[in-house]
């Protein structure tokens, strides 16, 4: 092992990223060369990445009504009146829409049981529940069911709201893209990729050890890609392995949902490097008894010289920290958890971050031997602020040939 992690070591190199607000200090365990670029803001290692938040459609985007019409001739109203109330009631609703619906009114809550089984029972016409929810709000409501139920996949681009002389939405007119017998398929398809990646998760591992299972996974299964007509699908990042945003996160929710973590959608923007704004979809999960927000999406950069390579800087943030890029958009219908634990960060969590200059070498250290306890080709740790960054850094390269230090500490890891 010595004799592996002294080669490795010689592309050592230290970046810093304003991922979750913070100073991230990597130290690449890898043969080839790695270039480096100095700036007053840091130094940045070049890098194929897949997180600039490609142009992409929202949901928001994708499902906005094609045309309102009246319920002159009352056709959905008589629909409703034939469902049964208990059967409404009794519908078992996936964990993130359930979450969101428990926090609305009875007849609110009525609605959304009812447009959430009309569409999972693939109906074309939903009658909804007269008088509860005004025409505005209703597209709203479909974006929050719709996100909240990640395997509901199969929904056209347009669809037509009836509403009443009051402005209230009393039925919906869905149209869809698959059968199904299609969708049915692509379920099972879908569980069977979440099995086989969940598999070796045991009664006795922690949301942590879970949670760090289903990121590595998504991340080293998935490329972001918008070639493929499941991109924003969790099919696509799950079945495929190509997908955008939306697919990482509904993924992340269904592995969630099975490795019993509770995991939301959060519908918003993020901001490029050169300060615009793109549509985005990430996650809050709740690890232990805090929540957290997650974007796995934006963990999952590849390297030019260097494979195997994962991140872990918005594994588990606060609200705080992810505000810095992310902004979520507004829908009355998501009351979201706020995340203000810093306990289960993945650097301090794990002992990879550092207050000070003095803590960054025990830092490394920790990053270092579990990196080689666990064969991993990189160590990285975390930084308080730019005056902990910069003397870290300057530490790291002491005039360009490497800290004796931190070659001794790496040999004797090894």
């Amino acid at each position: 092992m010595a004799k592996k992690i002294g080669a490795l070591f010689l592309g050592l190199a230290l970046t810093v990223a304003a991922a979750g607000g913070g100073y991230y200090a990597y130290t690449v365990l890898s043969p080839d060369p790695v270039v480096v670029t100095q700036s007053e803001q840091g130094a940045v290692i070049t890098r194929k990445s897949k997180v600039d938040v490609p142009e992409v459609s929202t949901i928001n985007e994708k499902l906005s009504p094609k045309t309102v019409v009246s319920d002159e001739d009352d056709a959905l109203q008589d629909e409703f009146a034939e469902e049964d109330a208990e059967a409404i009631n009794s519908v078992e609703l996936p964990y993130a829409v359930g979450y969101f619906t428990e926090k609305l009114t009875e007849d609110e809550q009525i609605v959304c049981r009812e447009l959430y089984k009309g569409i999972y029972d693939h109906k074309e016409k939903i009658g909804l529940k007269p008088d509860v929810i005004n025409s505005e709000d209703v597209c709203q409501l479909i974006v929050m069911v719709v996100t909240c139920s990640p395997d509901m996949d199969y929904i056209g681009k347009d669809y037509s709201i009836q509403v009443n002389a009051e402005g209230y939405a009393t039925g919906i007119m869905m149209n869809y893209t698959m059968t199904e017998e299609e969708i049915e398929e692509r379920r099972e398809q879908m569980q069977q990729r979440i099995g086989q990646i969940c598999a070796e998760i045991t009664p006795a591992w922690s949301d942590m050890q879970k949670y760090k299972l289903i990121h590595d996974a998504v991340v080293n299964g998935c490329e972001y890609s918008e070639d493929s007509d499941d991109c924003y699908s969790p099919y696509g990042c799950l079945v495929e392995g190509k997908a955008v945003c939306e697919g990482y996160s509904k993924a992340v929710m269904m592995l969630c949902d099975y490795a019993e973590i509770e995991c939301l959608p959060v519908v918003g923007e993020a901001f490029n490097e050169d300060g615009s704004f793109q549509s985005h979809l990430w996650n809050k999960i709740r690890i232990e008894d805090a929540w957290y927000v997650t974007d796995v999406t934006w963990d999952d950069p590849v390297m030019d010289t260097a494979d195997n390579y994962l991140r872990y800087d918005y594994f588990t943030m606060t609200d705080e920290e992810c505000e810095r890029n992310h902004a979520v958009d507004e829908n009355r219908f998501f009351n979201y958890p706020e995340c203000n634990s810093t306990f289960h960060d993945y650097y301090i969590y794990n002992g990879y971050y550092a207050e000070n200059f003095d803590g960054a070498f025990r830092a490394f250290d920790n990053a270092v031997r579990d990196a080689v306890i666990n064969n991993e080709d990189y160590a990285r740790i975390k930084c308080s602020d730019e005056e902990c960054y910069e003397q870290t850094l300057n530490w790291v390269y002491s005039n360009g040939i490497g800290s004796d230090a931190l070659f001794t500490l790496i040999e004797e890891r090894a």
